[in-house]
């Protein structure tokens, strides 16, 4: 089963594609991480039932600058996506993210993975 999500996931050819947003829904239950696969389409990455999700960005180094002021083009490329069985619960799934100047680590139990409309969807930095 990570096999086969894991090579569905390298079929999107993620690799240095803008990621669009990252969301946290349902007190973190759910992590949804859109990439940009053309103007109109964007591949969206859903965690479902979250044990643990983590992160570390730039925060540190990049000064006053604010994430939610960049538009859509952030910065953040999705650089590694990689999947392994959660060593401690093998009914969970542990996900490593790589987004450049953003690191993730998502523990779950349901990864999905499909193809939807930037238009349709609502983005930080659509407000702005």
């Amino acid at each position: 089963m990570i096999n086969e999500l894991q090579k569905k996931i390298d079929e999107i050819n993620y690799w240095d594609l803008l990621v669009l947003d990252i969301q946290s829904k349902y007190f973190g239950d759910e992590v949804y991480i859109y990439i940009e696969k053309d103007e109109e389409i964007c591949w969206k990455l859903s965690f479902t039932s979250c044990y643990k999700v983590s992160y570390e960005t730039d925060a540190k180094w990049r000064g006053d600058f604010k994430v939610r002021n960049t538009g859509p083009k952030s910065g953040y490329y999705a650089q590694d996506i990689s999947l392994n069985r959660y060593a401690e619960n093998e009914d969970f799934i542990e996900c490593s993210f790589d987004a450049s100047i953003m690191t993730m680590n998502i523990i779950c139990k349901e990864i999905i993975v499909e193809e939807v409309s930037v238009i349709e969807n609502s983005f930080f930095w659509k407000n702005y």
